[in-house]
């Protein structure tokens, strides 16, 4: 099926080439392509659309099973568990990503605060098995997160 699917590929982008061009010698090879059968042809564009089709299940697979290993991840894990959450707009999240107006070390600050990597109680006790109480320093009720810093 690959090596069938490969040919249709191929098959398709030369017809759509001949198609195209306007070339005296492309016109003579377009003429006796619609002459000849075009059931072939006809067929080799679907097994193209089979193949795209398959390639975006395929590329959607490794996209999932990506995100399954970055969740899983205990330390930088933490960022896509909370995007699932629904309680984080995820566009507004990645606006300032996309937007390219903020210089590399205030992104890696950012990424490092959503990754819970600043030095937090929580994260030497947790991440860094340090022996110390990962009680919040001024309140000394809850965690030491930067959840729980950044919300007052």
């Amino acid at each position: 099926m690959l090596l069938e699917a490969a040919h249709a590929v191929e098959t398709t982008k030369l017809a759509e080439y001949v198609d195209r061009k306007e070339d005296p010698p492309i016109q003579v090879v377009r003429t006796h392509q619609h002459n000849t059968n075009s059931v072939l042809l006809q067929r080799a564009r679907c097994l193209r659309t089979e193949v795209r089709k398959e390639m975006r299940k395929v590329k959607h697979s490794i996209e999932e099973k990506t995100k399954e290993r970055w969740q899983a991840k205990r330390l930088h894990g933490q960022f896509p568990r909370n995007l699932d959450e629904k309680l984080v707009d995820i566009e507004q999240s990645y606006r300032r990503l996309k937007s390219g107006y903020i210089k590399g070390e205030t992104e890696s600050t950012i990424v490092a605060s959503q990754d819970q990597a600043n030095s937090t109680n929580y994260f030497k006790n947790k991440i860094l098995k340090q022996e110390i109480e990962s009680k919040c320093r001024l309140c000394k009720q809850h965690v030491e997160t930067i959840d729980h810093l950044t919300s007052g």
